[in-house]
């Protein structure tokens, strides 16, 4: 009555190591396959970014005198004005271009985010032009230059203003809003 007994406990041991065996294979393919997906897998923001554009603002002409600073200021919405969307960060840079349309100074990528203001400054005195003989009045045209990843309409305010650096006065007030893109 033993053997019975016996034969029953080592086919049942016999069937648990198997089970076990086919269990231990589905995991670890279950394993190599989560780990394979793993490596492909884009991250969550890059799927839903667009790629940055850039677009060209609108250009203005200023002279400048020695002790004058010339400050660029650009308003960034929280929300777009036709659609109720929210607005994402947008950069800017402005250019300052002299009459023979070479460049002469360009202002660092400045970064707006959604609802605040941003402003780069160019100082007279640090501009490689002579200017005109007496004056050293220096005529140069500006160029923004936007980086954004709408592609709806966008307004930004800005404004251009020529600053007198020994009092802070601002004296010439220029308002342009760009419509991008």
């Amino acid at each position: 009555m033993k053997l019975p007994a016996i034969t029953r406990i080592l086919s049942f041991r016999q069937n648990l190591l198997k089970n076990l065996n086919c269990k231990k294979s589905v995991l670890r393919a279950a394993a190599f396959v989560l780990l394979a997906l793993s490596l492909f897998q884009l991250p969550a923001g890059a799927q839903l970014s667009q790629p940055e554009i850039t677009r060209t603002g609108a250009t203005a002409l200023v002279g400048l005198v020695p002790g004058e600073r010339l400050r660029f200021t650009a308003f960034n919405p929280s929300t777009t004005e036709a659609l109720r969307e929210h607005n994402e960060p947008v950069r800017m840079q402005l250019k300052l271009y002299d009459a023979a349309g070479e460049i002469i100074a360009a202002s660092p990528d400045v970064v707006i985010p959604p609802g605040e203001f941003r402003f780069v400054d160019f100082n007279r005195d640090d501009l490689p032009i002579a200017g005109e003989p007496g004056t050293r009045r220096a005529q140069v045209r500006t160029q923004a230059l936007w980086g954004l990843r709408s592609h709806g309409r966008l307004q930004l305010p800005t404004s251009l203003e020529i600053i007198d650096n020994q009092t802070g006065g601002s004296f010439k007030f220029f308002f342009i809003v760009e419509a991008l893109p």
